[in-house]
């Protein structure tokens, strides 16, 4: 396994095809720690990551990316935020989910849910982010973000993402592809492109026996003279401090902050994406209490 994971964007055929490929594999590995999942949740969770980190390479410095899965499923949610200099991070609403496998598979489809929708959230630094929604058409995240794609941006797209986990429920490969057909591309382009993605192996096992994503990219452009634009190392980063905790806690009511500080006793507050706890006590409580009481009146 490489030290790094690498991600790499690409265009091929003059400019006809624009592609991502990745090795998110210690990126999804630290999040599965960070989240304790299971082995249908970590698919999921590792999935969404790469996916995400494939996105934030199609936007500039200052801005930033997200993708939101609400599934009916038991995992329930899934967040992933990224940004264009490899940092990433990610949750689970529930993390202790793994459904029977199917056909020897992993069963992310289920763990996710059929019935739900599909975020991408573009935060371009403006006032409002812009924010596109389609309804969940697997739960599998790879042929729903393919969806997205189609009918909120009008990009055909290939998307192939996958994730193998241990019995140790350790991630030993993770990361995929995103190929995307560019306005005027040619038909026999088409063709070709679907003739090598139907001729790859899985996400997974390409992850597995390739492990670098320029040669995945070499299998799946085959025959359309690919060049790379860029290269990215991907790697969990969180962010959190207790400064931007205590900030969440003006999100409490005044009635439930009035209740903290008559109770007495500290307030825990937890990042849902690594976990971190910081405590607060009454007499912070009370400071954050008058502050929103002196917005009110």
């Amino acid at each position: 396994m490489p030290n790094k994971d690498k991600l790499v964007r690409a265009i091929a055929a003059e400019g006809q095809v624009r592609a991502f490929s990745v090795n998110a594999t210690h990126l999804c590995e630290h999040a599965r720690k960070l989240q304790d999942s299971l082995p249908a949740a970590t698919a999921a969770l590792g999935r969404v990551l790469s996916a995400a980190a494939m996105l934030a390479a199609t936007i500039k410095e200052g801005e930033r990316i997200a993708i939101r899965v609400e599934g009916d499923g038991p995992v329930e949610s899934i967040f992933a935020q990224a940004w264009p200099d490899g940092r990433v991070r990610g949750y689970l609403r529930n993390p202790k989910v793994n459904p029977p496998s199917r056909a020897g598979k992993l069963d992310v489809g289920r763990a996710v849910g059929k019935n739900g929708e599909l975020y991408v959230i573009r935060d371009l630094g403006m006032q409002e982010p812009y924010v596109g929604r389609v309804a969940l058409q697997s739960g599998e995240i790879g042929d729903d973000l393919a969806y997205y794609f189609l009918i909120s941006e009008q990009q055909p797209s290939a998307v192939g993402l996958g994730v193998q986990v241990q019995p140790d429920n350790s991630v030993s490969a993770a990361g995929g592809y995103i190929i995307q057909l560019l306005p005027g591309a040619a038909p026999e382009i088409t063709d070709r492109l679907e003739e090598n993605i139907r001729k790859a192996p899985s996400p997974s096992e390409m992850i597995i026996d390739l492990r670098e994503p320029e040669k995945i990219l070499d299998m799946l452009l085959a025959g359309l003279d690919w060049q790379m634009l860029e290269e990215t190392h991907p790697r969990f980063y969180c962010g959190c401090t207790r400064a931007k905790s205590r900030r969440a806690l003006r999100a409490m009511s005044v009635d439930d902050l009035r209740q903290a500080v008559e109770d007495g006793e500290p307030v825990q507050v937890s990042c849902d994406f690594c976990g971190r706890s910081y405590s607060f006590d009454t007499g912070e409580l009370a400071e954050v209490l008058e502050q929103k009481r002196r917005e009110t009146t």
